[in-house]
């Protein structure tokens, strides 16, 4: 039998492709061809150079007094909505070219729900026959928006590991019935049947997938991701409808085994390695972590390391994150999510200021740089406390990075699914800036965006003469301004719809901070 393994086109205002590793889409590929498949997998996002501007859809209309076209430059928000991969139609046809049995489409983020549909719907228009199965963590957070949809004939949820195979011998042996498949929900007879079970991998289950994600002249990138579950309770995420609430990790003894079948023209290159390990709670076990850093150094010996999904700060402390440097950590993206007590106690999520400050402190000596990623427009948040937020982080961290609150299906206070049901799944995307608690609205969170950018400007080791005049200005008008492209040259210009209030408390904050520094020098 043959199959196709399909990531459809993202809708979005960015997209970064060596983050879209599709690890998910790996794993479903081996195990397909483990059953005797014959299976490819069309990651479509890798496979345009260039991003093809796309009208704003209607329902981000919102957006509009906040969009600025041409713009530019460090300061600026996003100018355009894209499409990045080809068109459904060109996806759906290479898709179908060899006339698969089975059309297996990966949505990993409920945000790009509709996207996966569509593609569903493109593939069955042009061809009815193959069966589709969608799959992913968009699925997990809510399997009845797609399987009630008639492109689709099957959701799984959860982790392909534990359902897939026997979904695939069932599949292969023409029977109509899949009673017996964990998270699997299927249509039989007109009607939409829920699992039966659901179950979760044992640590021995785990599949290891090493993928190149990304490469430049003198550079290689590989994306892994070594365990599941997050044992925390935070409101604000989604981790535990994909993975459950379960940590474990891949055996050791299998990610050393693995690593010795890599390809030896990959070990041999002359290039820097650098090795991002997607997973949120390595440090959970931080033995393990160190021993798998060993492990990849064995076969990599020049490999640095990263975690781009971000690190839990309260996961560290001093002489653990110098153990990571000497083992080879090079960039450090910490997950503090809030610093408002309020925020913190309501979304079950714990902080130290001090602890945070030390590991900053650490890093700095070391030459390490380091992003800090906060939350904005959760339950709690307020104009203040957001404020005091940009603030302190623009006195500790080296750059910030600002994601906005965007719920989940399935998740704390989002429980109830049917919410979704009279909205675009767009609107889950971090850079809809949809106001969703009510706590802050779009126009807020969107001057927080660009105080967040003003912030890493005024931290860049590199200032060019107009960023520095551009920085003077907006102290001295206590107002936000950009660049707009003009030919070949950019002009400055004002932005409007912010909100006023934030800027000036924002610029008053920092100049007050700066002061008090100044008497203790």
């Amino acid at each position: 039998m043959k199959a196709v393994v399909i990531i459809p086109p993202v809708f979005d205002f960015y997209f970064t492709p060596h983050r879209s590793s599709g690890l998910g889409g790996e794993i479903l590929l081996q195990l397909l061809l483990y059953h005797d498949f014959q299976a490819v997998l069309f990651n479509c996002p890798s496979q345009s150079r260039r991003a093809v501007k796309q009208e704003l859809p209607h329902a981000l209309y919102y957006l509009k007094p906040y969009i600025i076209e041409d713009e530019i430059g460090p300061l600026s928000f996003f100018s355009k909505y894209q499409r990045f991969g080809p068109s459904f139609t060109k996806c759906a046809t290479r898709a179908l070219i060899n006339e698969p049995d089975l059309i297996c489409i990966s949505c990993f983020a409920f945000a790009y729900a509709h996207a996966a549909i569509e593609m569903a719907e493109n593939i069955r228009t042009l061809n009815p026959r193959p069966a589709i199965v969608v799959g992913g963590a968009g699925v997990c957070a809510y399997p009845e928006y797609f399987i009630k949809n008639p492109a689709v004939d099957f959701a799984i949820t959860g982790e392909s590991e534990v359902s897939v195979p026997l979904f695939l011998e069932i599949f292969k042996s023409n029977s109509k019935n899949f009673s017996a498949v964990p998270n699997l929900y299927y249509k039989s007879g007109g009607k939409i049947f829920a699992p039966s079970h659901v179950k979760w991998t044992k640590p021995q289950d785990i599949s290891f997938v090493f993928k190149k994600t990304f490469e430049t002249t003198d550079r290689i990138f590989f994306t892994t991701a070594l365990s599941r579950g997050c044992p925390k309770s935070c409101r604000f995420c989604s981790n535990f409808l994909s993975h459950g609430r379960t940590f474990r990790t891949i055996p050791l003894e299998v990610v050393k085994d693995q690593l010795a079948r890599i390809d030896q023209r990959t070990v041999k290159s002359d290039k820097k390695i650098w090795i991002n390990f997607e997973d949120d709670n390595l440090l959970c076990d931080p033995g393990y972590f160190f021993s798998v850093l060993k492990a990849f150094r064995s076969v990599f010996p020049n490999a640095d390391f990263l975690s781009e999904n971000g690190i839990d700060y309260m996961l560290i402390h001093p002489k653990l994150i110098t153990m990571l440097i000497e083992h080879g950590m090079k960039q450090f993206n910490i997950s503090m999510a809030t610093i408002d007590p309020i925020s913190l106690s309501y979304e079950n999520r714990n902080a130290s200021l001090s602890k945070y400050e030390k590991i900053m402190s650490i890093l700095i000596k070391h030459g390490i740089p380091s992003v800090t990623y906060f939350i904005c427009g959760l339950k709690h948040d307020t104009k203040d406390a957001l404020v005091s937020t940009l603030v302190y982080l623009a006195g500790v961290a080296q750059r910030i990075g600002i994601s906005f609150f965007y719920p989940v299906p399935g998740i704390q206070d989002f429980s109830d699914r049917s919410l979704f049901d009279g909205k675009p799944s767009y609107l889950c995307a971090g850079s809809s800036a949809y106001a969703w608690n009510q706590s802050l609205n779009t126009r807020e969170m969107l001057t927080a965006f660009r105080l967040s950018r003003l912030i890493n400007l005024m931290h860049a080791k590199i200032k060019s003469p107009e960023d520095e005049a551009l920085i003077k200005k907006i102290f001295r008008e206590q107002k936000l301004y950009t660049r707009i492209k003009n030919g070949s040259r950019s002009n400055e210009m004002a932005v409007g719809n912010m909100d006023e209030d934030m800027v000036k408390m924002f610029i008053a904050k920092i100049l007050n901070m700066s002061a008090k520094n100044i008497k203790r020098q």
